[in-house]
């Protein structure tokens, strides 16, 4: 039996169109955790070994046999979708007032999906920088003694990332196409020593982002850049000292699968997110609800290496 909310709830087409189109560039989880949708909220998903990403031989010459391989043993893990949802209210007056109500209600979307959006940067990056979530041997925790940003380091972080760049590839037979790095960690590297002296007699004064991604023979550099607040007035980033270099699924969305080998993967609901609207208190009082649905999963654990504690505060009193 549905309630009189329920009956006079109305899902708006025209807003859940607006923030299903909407970015915000400083979030950046679907780098590592690519959408796939999902019918149910709960179901399982292959977890994806070294033989996954691996390149077959498919040619076959005239009247040979086909290239038969011995059927894939997959183990299969469980994902589990839950809804999140945050409203505003707009009264009458306000409506009255503005002088483009219309705006005013996209501008409150979006500011709804921006908080949504939020919290799901928060957990992928939460699942992305803990060691516990990679192969063994698939992350290097490196001590405030080595950390790039000491100057008292001894190692080269240049060494750092293509061997970490290598050990994924030595795992699953492809090198990682998604780098992610905080923000703290970019900016250190890209004045680092042992960076600028590779580039001291080539006439440049500083180090560009592209002479950077030349150095550490990368394509790009996705930077984490979004902070949180637990008070409203601290805030910390999201995205720590820290470096991620993962396979993920890079298909288009519509031809996205979640039998695509991928480190990890965002499952969500069909049709969501989506806007809904309500009214309160006689219809004076209109609510506007985004409301998504979701679950993180890490999918193939070993496509992907963690450097953790790149860049850490350091003590100038020790």
């Amino acid at each position: 039996m549905s309630s009189r909310i329920d009956d006079l709830r109305l899902v708006d087409p025209v807003l859940t169109t607006i923030v299903r189109g909407y970015e915000n560039n400083s979030f950046i989880a679907e780098e590592l955790f690519p959408t796939v949708t999902v019918s149910k909220m709960k179901g399982k998903v292959p977890k994806f070994g070294k033989d996954a990403f691996v390149v077959r031989n498919t040619e076959r010459a005239i009247r040979s046999d086909s290239n038969r391989i011995a059927p894939g043993e997959f183990e299969l893990i469980p994902f589990e979708t839950r809804e999140r949802d945050i409203e505003t209210a707009i009264d009458y007056l306000e409506e009255e007032e503005s002088p483009d109500y219309f705006r005013y209600e996209h501008r409150i979307a979006k500011n709804l999906s921006d908080i949504l959006r939020l919290g799901k940067e928060k957990e992928a990056a939460d699942l992305a920088q803990d060691e516990n979530n990679y192969a063994d041997n698939m992350f290097e925790v490196i001590s405030e003694d080595d950390a790039f940003n000491n100057p008292d380091s001894t190692i080269n972080p240049i060494e750092v990332i293509q061997e970490a760049l290598h050990s994924v590839r030595n795992r699953i037979a492809r090198f990682p196409n998604t780098i992610v790095m905080g923000m703290s960690v970019y900016n250190t590297l890209m004045q680092h020593p042992s960076i600028s002296s590779l580039i001291q007699y080539s006439g440049l004064i500083k180090i560009t982002e592209e002479i950077l991604l030349k150095v550490l023979n990368l394509d790009k550099i996705i930077v984490g850049q979004s902070v949180h607040s637990l008070n409203g007035s601290d805030f910390e980033n999201i995205w720590g000292g820290n470096i991620i270099l993962a396979y993920a699924d890079k298909s288009p969305l519509q031809k996205r699968s979640e039998y695509n080998p991928s480190w990890a993967y965002t499952f969500q609901r069909e049709g969501m997110p989506e806007i809904d609207t309500y009214y309160e208190n006689g219809g004076k009082i209109k609510i506007i609800r985004n409301t998504d649905n979701y679950g993180l999963n890490i999918t193939g654990n070993d496509a992907a290496f963690l450097i953790k504690g790149a860049y850490q505060e350091i003590d100038e009193g020790e």
